[in-house]
């Protein structure tokens, strides 16, 4: 077993030994034990996985717990309390108010739901949070035809016109001018004689100041794919799972030389802690209308997407130009992809296109300010119903992303009907 297989295999132990210990005061030292590693790397290995301190993550937990019971079932708050790992029912009432800015008694008769599912991620790389510096770097630009491969094409390009380069490199998608992609290199050593770049495809442009931001930081091996990976990994899966939030300012990407070859890739994401946890309310019949287009196999999501806008760009141009919110639906091998419409809207029929919308009573709805992975969040979304006795309609669920704020920071809701209940079509006849 390799080191990252027996360390992961160590982590998931202590997050067993928290499920089943989390009606006690859990002794981080205890912890430790569980987890086979010191004090001080149980913090740095819990964060890196998790997104959370330990403590964070027990409190999560425990109050998790101690709400499905206050809103399931008919035990007094005092009992819950102890039975959750609380040491009154004052301390539970804080922490409950704290939280949802509810009493208890308020949250079990409310349509509010807090969940916080047990972690059972399986990272592909370390992640750190940490305040990071970016130094003052000379910013320079990169244009090519193609998109695929641009960062490797400009860094190599740079290392033949500077080939004893020695300061660090930075780097970052840049805006496309006409036909040609950019990409962004920020270079540390300032000095170098800018006129060996103009004209091969670069356009050297303005000094940029350092700056200190929080980051969530991963190390990756020079590999495509491997980078995709890693970049999907920590924005739609790790940033899901933490406390913290994408802050829709630049990312950045390290360039780890050695011999003046790239031999890894470091990964700053920039971000803050979350403002508000993950919700889950009951909402009635939120009057939700999409058109949209269905695909499957290989690509379905891209292709379903693409038939829809198509479909829109050719007879509502001002319509799609305007949308900000879009459906998504994935099971089996298929993918449904829409955009939000108005209830007016009498549209053309098309043999690849359908018109839906909701129309049942009651939806379970999950709401984060993440947009984070789709298959995450349906399945925290079932999990809450089992654990507390809602039937739902688990084929139904959908998405809805909320681009209003930015592209760049997208807004998720799942959806849910309650039991026997589904989209309805329209007719428009």
């Amino acid at each position: 077993m390799n080191e990252k297989s027996y360390k992961n295999e160590n982590m998931q132990s202590l997050f067993k030994y928290i499920e089943n210990n989390l009606e006690y005061d859990v002794d981080t030292k205890l912890l430790s034990v569980a987890g086979y590693v010191s004090h001080a790397k149980l913090y740095r290995d819990f964060y890196s996985m998790s997104g959370h301190s330990v403590k964070e993550y027990v409190r999560k937990r425990q109050l998790s717990n101690a709400l499905a019971l206050i809103k399931a079932s008919d035990m007094g708050f005092t009992d819950i309390a102890f039975q959750c790992g609380y040491s009154s029912y004052l301390t539970l009432w804080r922490a409950v108010r704290q939280t949802l800015g509810l009493t208890p008694s308020e949250y079990k008769n409310g349509n509010t739901y807090y969940f916080f599912p047990p972690f059972k991620g399986n990272p592909i790389q370390p992640v750190t949070v940490s305040n990071d510096t970016i130094p003052r770097a000379l910013r320079v630009l990169y244009y090519h035809t193609k998109l695929t491969g641009i960062e490797n094409a400009a860094i190599q390009t740079f290392l033949q016109i500077v080939p004893n380069y020695n300061g660090r490199i930075f780097g970052r998608n840049g805006k496309q001018s006409g036909s040609r992609f950019c990409y962004e290199l920020y270079l540390t050593d300032t000095s170098i004689d800018c006129g060996k770049l103009n004209g091969r495809g670069f356009k050297t442009t303005n000094i940029i100041p350092c700056f200190t931001k929080l980051f969530a930081v991963s190390t990756v091996r020079n590999d495509e794919k491997k980078i995709n990976a890693a970049w999907n990994y920590l924005y739609y899966e790790w940033l899901q799972n933490s406390m913290f939030a994408y802050t829709n300012e630049m990312y950045y990407e390290e360039y780890i030389l050695k011999n003046s070859k790239l031999i890894k890739l470091k990964l700053y994401l920039p971000i803050k802690k979350r403002e508000e946890e993950t919700k889950i309310v009951l909402a009635k019949n939120p009057e939700l209308r999409f058109i949209i287009a269905k695909a499957a196999g290989y690509n379905a999501e891209k292709v379903a997407s693409e038939m829809v806008f198509n479909y829109m760009k050719a007879n509502y141009l001002e319509t799609v130009m305007d949308s900000k919110v879009f459906y998504l639906q994935k099971y089996m091998n298929c993918c449904v992809c829409g955009i939000k419409t108005d209830t007016g809207l009498q549209y053309i029929k098309d043999m690849n296109i359908m018109d839906i919308a909701t129309d049942k009573p009651d939806y379970l709805v999950l709401e984060s300010d993440v947009a984070g992975n789709y298959g995450l969040y349906a399945g925290m979304l079932i999990a809450f119903a089992r654990d507390n006795g809602i039937n739902i309609d688990e084929s139904e669920i959908f998405a809805v992303y909320n681009a209003k704020d930015s592209f760049n920071n997208l807004k998720i809701k799942m959806y849910c009907p309650l039991h026997d209940t589904s989209f309805g079509e329209i007719d428009t006849k």
